[in-house]
């Protein structure tokens, strides 16, 4: 999932955008839709962690977005909550053809209170709710969550509420301009109660030899357990994690400013997400 349009700017703004939501209610549907302008029709369950980035026009301000697109399964409970921190936004996923996903959105607040460690609906980052699949019936015979459900439980908690259809592409891009628009306005708050903050001049540093070679490693390398530097026969899940935060520390393209690094973030999260998955494999 990766629709740059390779536009670099001065003055560009950087976003972090989270998906969340159950399994099979159209979050990478949504996401394709409005950075490619196309509706993927065939369900592909997102394994652990998808990421990708576009850049944007908000108001006239160029913004630079990436994307975290999460799987809902709760066998990527731990993935998930490791990428809570330092968003800004959260698109909070149910579809209307299926109740039950509507039920869980209480679900999903507790693991996003728990994770930023908020004891009520003062986020602290941009949350959207948005319902999917407008456009369809579905396979469950219907629509089984009203309009007048999904705005009343969203109002509830303070947040917007919009429906969309990747399908048609209603409502898509006003979802994504909600959460943009608010999402700038907490970045922008929390920017200016920061004193002193240098406004230039700055000269650029050496990049550090060791991200240099992880960049490398995770863009050439043959195969998964290689980029994470790992033995193949010894691998644990928590190895996989730890090699994870290791090198994810080096290359995050919202600290690493090195050549080559956001692709090396990319290269990094799906060799986790594979390797997981391999193991999940393996041990059922």
């Amino acid at each position: 999932m990766d629709s740059r349009n390779g536009s670099k700017h001065s003055s560009i703004s950087r976003i972090r955008i989270l998906s969340l939501g159950n399994p099979g209610v159209g979050k990478s549907c949504l996401i394709k839709r409005y950075c490619e302008k196309r509706f993927v029709n065939k369900y592909v369950p997102t394994v652990g962690i998808d990421y990708g980035s576009t850049t944007v026009d908000v108001d006239g301000r160029k913004v630079s977005v990436h994307f975290f697109d999460t799987s809902g399964s709760p066998l990527f409970e731990e993935v998930r909550s490791e990428f809570y921190r330092d968003m800004q936004g959260i698109l909070l996923t149910y579809d209307v053809t299926d109740r039950s996903s509507f039920i869980a959105l209480d679900a999903w607040l507790s693991e996003l209170r728990h994770n930023l460690g908020s004891t009520s609906d003062d986020w602290g980052v941009a949350v959207v709710v948005c319902g999917t699949r407008t456009d369809t019936g579905g396979s469950g015979g219907g629509r089984q969550v009203s309009e007048g459900e999904g705005r009343g439980w969203a109002d509830r908690h303070h947040l917007p509420h919009v429906l969309t259809s990747a399908a048609l592409g209603t409502g898509v891009n006003q979802a994504f301009h909600t959460l943009f628009v608010k999402a700038l306005q907490l970045k922008d708050g929390m920017r200016g109660s920061v004193s002193g903050g240098s406004t230039g001049g700055s000269e650029p540093r050496e990049v550090d030899p060791e991200v240099v070679q992880a960049i490398h490693r995770l863009t050439h390398a043959p195969n998964d357990h290689d980029k994470l530097g790992l033995n193949r026969r010894t691998m644990s899940k928590d190895e996989i994690n730890k090699s994870y935060r290791r090198l994810a520390a080096l290359v995050h393209p919202d600290k690493c400013k090195a050549p080559g690094a956001e692709d090396a973030f990319k290269a990094l999260t799906q060799a986790r997400n594979n390797l997981l998955k391999l193991l999940t494999e393996t041990t059922v």
